[in-house]
């Protein structure tokens, strides 16, 4: 009995050990599958949103108690200079004009000077306390500015006030900004791959309406397959074959395509904030390019009265402006580098520097 009981008590503790050994294992398959899916395509920017979201929830709690405590501070301020002219009303009743016109306006003199401590320092955003409308660092406002951040963008209209959300930015931009520049430079790449499939099936599908057209021309011919298309020069006897499996490194897209996707971009833009802001095209346009070309100055921004901002579906769409928008100037790079090392490389087989393809 003994005996059979000990067998049993190595039996379990065997099967435990399997056990635990089955989850390790799918522990580790599991950690090295989202390791591969984070560092994938779809999985980097995944990571970049769900990273702007964590920031978005950490400064609202950090910094939102603190414009709250602003605005009762400011209030009260208010209130005590009030009280301190209606007390110079009392007193300077029966005194000259010029003694009270004197004393009412060191006491507005002192309030101005603590209001432009309480906007420069403090961080008040110019609203009552018992304002009920969206707050700067609400979660839509705090998603605006963590997206500012990692963009480096950094407009300057909201900033941290309190000792931990400037400690949390600084960390937060030293993993954030890599990340995101990560984050752009492959997906622009892979955008610029598409695009320059797309391109090179527009001028593929030109060429053979071209050639449709220029059957009986004597100076050049053209013959379209499924596959490739040929055309053949008849003067200095050469061929340009284009095939589909040249792959796409061979498509070059011009520069002044890449500028009309810029340019259209920040058009569309300059509608979209000049309809939301009553801003002039001009203020909008500007703007846009500012804020694409990360040059963020903040002496325009969308928000910067009290109330024209206040609807969080605009802070969202802002937000998903600046990253679609950086992703395409990162595509646009892209194509340039390609185009620019192509121009480069047929200037130096030209001045010799560069031996010929065909040598």
């Amino acid at each position: 009995m003994m005996h059979e009981s000990g067998e049993q008590q190595q039996g379990g503790h065997g099967s435990c050990y399997d056990s635990c050994y089955d989850c390790r294992k799918k522990c580790c398959w599991f950690l090295k599958k989202l390791v591969v899916f984070c560092f994938s395509q779809i999985g980097i920017v995944c990571l970049v949103v769900a990273y702007a979201f964590l920031g978005a929830a950490i400064f609202e709690t950090l910094e939102e108690p603190k414009e709250e405590l602003n605005r009762v501070v400011v209030g009260d301020l208010r209130n005590k200079s009030v009280k301190k002219l209606w007390k110079l009303n009392k007193e300077l009743f029966l005194y000259e004009q010029k003694n009270w016109e004197l004393a009412v306006q060191e006491v507005l003199l002192n309030f101005q000077k603590e209001i432009y401590v309480a906007v420069t320092e403090k961080g008040w955003d110019g609203r009552v306390e018992d304002y009920t409308g969206v707050s700067d660092w609400s979660f839509t406002g705090a998603l605006l500015y963590s997206v500012t951040v990692i963009t480096t963008i950094g407009y300057g209209n909201i900033t941290p006030k309190t000792t931990m959300g400037r400690l949390v930015t600084i960390l937060y931009a030293f993993i954030g900004i890599p990340l995101t520049m990560i984050c752009l430079a492959n997906v622009g790449h892979v955008l610029s791959i598409s695009f320059k499939l797309l391109y090179r099936r527009l001028i593929c599908s030109k060429k053979k309406k071209e050639s449709s057209t220029a059957s009986s021309d004597s100076s050049s011919k053209y013959l379209v397959t499924n596959q490739q298309v040929i055309k053949t020069e008849t003067e200095d006897s050469e061929m340009v074959v284009i095939t589909e499996d040249e792959g796409v490194k061979e498509t070059h897209v011009p520069v002044y395509v890449c500028l009309l996707l810029v340019i259209a971009y920040i058009l569309l833009g300059t509608a979209l904030f000049s309809l939301w802001e009553s801003w002039d095209p001009l203020t909008a346009g500007y703007f846009c390019f500012i804020t694409l070309s990360t040059i963020g100055f903040g002496d325009v921004v969308p928000g910067h009265s009290l109330e024209s901002w206040a609807s969080p579906a605009k802070r969202i769409t802002c937000a998903l402006y600046l990253l679609f928008g950086l992703t395409l100037i990162s595509m646009c790079f892209s194509l340039l580098v390609d185009e620019v090392q192509d121009k480069t490389r047929r200037f130096g087989r030209w001045i010799g520097l560069l031996k010929r393809e065909g040598n």
